[in-house]
């Protein structure tokens, strides 16, 4: 039989005495011996773990394992909606962007007054500079027979800290001023550590000029660049294509520790409150878990499938903007070709059926004419070099170009979109959960608008 013991703590010295009530065994003092445990000062937390009953430590483990699994499904949620920010925005070069056009824009860094990172002499629009000392402490401890000993330990401490942030110009070609001050800089490179003596280093992370970087935000009014509502401004050393994987990639480890979480909660906290030793044990003990990770896979399951739901939805609108806005251009596009190809009848006509994008399924269906038609005139100054002397035609063609860009990005987002959405509700386990939702799939748009969009004019 086990010895019970009964804990109580020495209120003086930290001591933690437990009261053997049934030893017997030869090794022992007898019934009602005690048996001294002395805690450091800082290890209350084991004292307060042995004061804890199984039922107690039980429940306080399964707590914390929920928690930290509803913790977690909530950085989910905003997780998986910044991916669809992040992934939504086309890639546009910055001659192209329009007013509150949110999209990706990559190039160099340049500023006509940079910062300078102290000690390492670096131009740059943004850093974060210590000086750090190694420092040496000595302490004296008391272990449990009451022997002191001095211990030494050595570490780097911070003794000075500065930083800076600049706004900056972002060149390919053509430049923009993007408001770094209010962006989340991804894009920082790190120095490294110098040493000036053996008991003295520098460091910084810094964004250089000439540094080549991507860019998510907005054009704002004032033709900067920045965030706007939902969509933040991230700088970044990595491709957008890149980037939107690293978000998915969080988002998918994210997923996979809101039910980790509380299987390994309450699976840990059903074997100590059944005392569980051996493998049998534990698995029935794991049994407890799935019990708890069944619902919660259920619902992180049903909540995605909502929100790809209206994902959906969204790039949808999103085409239908952009359909719109082609079709505002129509009336300048037929003047065009009025003015200087009268003889072009049929490209007229393809031009007059653009349908305006109100009903979007027509709008799909209608499409590869559209497309045919927009890239004719996109195409026409081949046929007709005068043209290229018109600012009017010069101008069209850039605005037209951005917006087919759009376009074809649209329908690609919408396209990974309704598949991501297809795949969940065709696949299993998640095909359960959208069979009971009355889920149902989505049409792709039509496959024939595949087509290469044709250069920019230079």
């Amino acid at each position: 039989m086990l010895p019970a013991v009964r804990p109580t703590i020495h209120p003086t010295d930290c001591w933690l005495v437990a009261t053997c009530t049934n030893c017997n065994d030869s090794g022992s003092k007898g019934a009602g011996s005690e048996i001294a445990l002395q805690a450091d000062a800082g290890s209350n937390d084991s004292v307060l773990a042995a004061s804890l009953t199984p039922e107690e430590a039980a429940t306080l483990v399964a707590a914390i394992g929920i928690l930290l699994g509803w913790m977690i499904a909530r950085l989910l949620r905003k997780r998986d909606h910044a991916t669809f920010v992040l992934a939504r925005a086309p890639r546009l070069p910055i001659r192209a962007l329009a007013t509150h056009d949110d999209a990706w824009l990559t190039g160099k860094v340049r500023s006509r007054d940079p910062l300078l990172c102290p000690w390492f002499d670096i131009s740059c629009v943004a850093y974060t500079y210590l000086i750090e000392k190694e420092v040496t402490t000595t302490r004296t401890v008391t272990d449990k027979d009451g022997k002191t000993r001095t211990e030494t330990s050595t570490h780097w401490e911070t003794v000075h800290s500065e930083g800076a942030t600049q706004n900056f110009d972002l060149d390919d070609g053509e430049q923009v001023r993007v408001l770094l001050r209010e962006a989340d800089n991804e894009a920082m490179e790190d120095s490294g550590y110098s040493y000036q003596t053996m008991t003295r280093r520098h460091c910084a992370t810094y964004l250089p000029i000439d540094a080549d970087v991507s860019v998510l935000g907005v054009k704002l009014d004032d033709g900067t660049f920045g965030s706007l509502r939902e969509v933040p401004l991230l700088v970044t050393r990595l491709s957008p294509k890149d980037r939107v994987k690293s978000s998915h990639s969080a988002e998918a480890w994210l997923f996979f520790f809101a039910l980790l979480f509380p299987f390994a909660g309450v699976a840990v906290a059903a074997g100590i409150a059944r005392r569980a030793e051996t493998g049998e044990a534990w698995a029935i003990a794991a049994s407890f878990g799935l019990i708890v990770w069944l619902p919660q896979w259920w619902l992180l399951t049903y909540n995605r499938l909502v929100r790809l739901r209206h994902q959906v939805t969204t790039a949808k609108k999103q085409i239908s903007v952009e359909l719109a806005m082609r079709h505002d251009l129509v009336p300048n596009l037929v003047e065009v070709v009025r003015a200087f190809t009268a003889h072009e009848s049929s490209l007229l006509q393809s031009l007059a059926a653009i349908r305006s994008g109100e009903d979007v399924d027509a709008a799909v269906r209608d499409e590869p004419g559209a497309l045919v038609a927009v890239r004719s005139v996109l195409l026409l100054h081949e046929r007709h070099p005068s043209l290229l002397a018109s600012e009017l035609y010069r101008d069209l063609h850039e605005r037209l170009w951005a917006i087919e860009e759009k376009i074809a990005h649209a329908r690609s987002f919408y396209d990974d979109v309704v598949t991501e959405w297809n795949d969940r509700i065709e696949k299993f386990p998640s095909s359960t959960v959208a069979s009971l939702a009355g889920c149902k799939e989505a049409p792709l748009f039509a496959a024939e608008c595949d087509e290469t969009l044709p250069p920019r004019l230079t």
